[in-house]
């Protein structure tokens, strides 16, 4: 290099037949190179960069500090690498972008080392390598990030540097553009070596296009996934009501079996009690009858005629005292008789009433066993058919076409919810 330097006018043939392909090229396909990068593009020579003039011209941006003495001797080195590869647009990207990688690296370590690691240092840093190779080489900043990009995503990859022109590698360098596409790309560009910019750009956007697709397909896919999962937990859900509903319903009819046991105990107490009272107004009848002969042999005694020797005494016969303790002693039997069937008669008539309850309570219990029985089967139908049509509106191209018809069965199904709360509420 130090003998090209000290000679720059004299070139050897390789070289200047690289140059005369390039400028045959350029008039062939003026397409390729209409991008940011046309400083570069252009034709250079390099007779008009010397390390002199780069030593200059960085010393008065940096400054005559001795301690930029060696990055300015190795940032000289690197312009001068950049401009004798200026020539060799497509083959020497990656010696262009690395070279202007690593002066960046460089600038910044020093600059780094000197005012601290600090974002405003790193930022300077930047910034000033970038004034650097446009006063140096007259490389504008768009076009040296471009070269830094397609170096730091295409380095280690020489196949896709030395099929593609640096415009379709700016493309192709783009952080939205993957590895695949790029590999889907160099593959149609073996097949069709005649491919343009436009063509890439083009093959690109539909790469892009599809891979979206795939990406919406994709999550559209798991939204679905994630539905038929939620359904199938509302379903399992459900089930589980339904099953507890299975389950309260078994207890109901378990509870109107004991209801209708205890009121077979109940009509066997009511019989027993009925047959007491047969007994009791059998009884009641007896002693109604002992009442009346009594009563006949009293008015007989006081109806017989009278002795002839007639002899008072101060107390009654002793017949007719007997007699008359013996009708008291029955009056009181009837009526203690008379007060337990008339207690027997008001505790069957509210056994009567009772059972009458029981009967209505047991009645009601059984349509009320009847209708859940019945809702039950008809909540398990409706809940699948629910389901069914949920995923059909999901699928659906226009879910919104049935939204009002959605809305009406939620405001039904939310009114069917809320008369039930307020059933359970009332009995609570």
């Amino acid at each position: 290099m130090e003998k090209d330097q000290e000679h720059p006018s004299e070139k050897p043939d390789n070289e200047k037949s690289k140059k005369t392909d390039l400028i045959k090229r350029k008039d062939r396909l003026p397409s390729e190179f209409m991008d940011p990068l046309g400083d570069l593009f252009e034709r250079h020579d390099a007779n008009r960069a010397d390390r002199t003039d780069i030593a200059t011209k960085m010393r008065g941006l940096l400054g005559d500090d001795p301690a930029y003495n060696d990055l300015i001797v190795q940032l000289a080195e690197n312009m001068m690498a950049i401009a004798d590869a200026r020539e060799r647009i497509r083959a020497d990207v990656e010696l262009i972008g690395g070279q202007l990688v690593n002066s960046i690296y460089m600038l910044r370590n020093v600059l780094i080392a000197k005012a601290g690691d600090k974002t405003a240092v790193k930022r300077k840093a930047a910034s000033l390598g970038f004034v650097i190779f446009e006063q140096t080489l007259g490389v504008k900043p768009t076009a040296a990030r471009q070269y830094m990009r397609c170096y730091e995503r295409f380095a280690d990859n020489v196949e896709v540097i030395r099929a593609f022109n640096v415009g379709e590698l700016i493309i192709l360098a783009a952080k939205h553009v993957t590895d695949e596409q790029v590999e889907r790309i160099l593959a149609e560009k073996k097949e069709n070596k005649d491919m343009t910019r436009a063509d890439v750009k083009a093959l690109l956007d539909r790469l892009q296009r599809q891979d979206e697709e795939i990406e919406d397909g994709r999550v559209q896919l798991e939204n679905v996934q994630a539905m038929l999962e939620d359904h199938r937990t509302a379903l399992d859900v459900a089930d589980s009501e339904a099953r507890h509903m299975r389950d309260e319903l078994a207890a109901n009819a378990r509870a109107i079996v004991e209801k209708e046991e205890a009121l077979g105990r109940l009509d066997e107490h009511y019989k027993r009690r009925q047959a007491g009272l047969s007994n009791m107004e059998k009884d009641l009848a007896d002693k109604g009858k002992d009442i009346e002969r009594l009563t006949r042999e009293i008015e007989a005694l006081r109806n017989r005629k009278p002795e002839v020797e007639i002899k008072e005494v101060p107390t009654v016969p002793a017949g007719y005292q007997s007699i008359s303790d013996s009708v008291q002693k029955r009056a009181e039997e009837l009526s203690a008789i008379e007060a337990d069937l008339q207690t027997g008669r008001a505790a069957l008539e509210a056994l009567q009433e009772q059972r009458k309850k029981e009967a209505a309570a047991l009645e009601a219990a059984n349509r009320v066993q009847t209708a859940l029985q019945d809702v039950t089967a008809t909540f398990e139908a409706f809940a699948g058919k629910l389901t069914i049509a949920q995923l059909a509106v999901q699928a659906s191209d226009t879910p919104a076409q049935h939204g009002p018809l959605l809305e009406a069965l939620g405001a039904m199904l939310r009114k069917a919810v809320t008369e039930l709360d307020a059933a359970l509420g009332g009995k609570h």
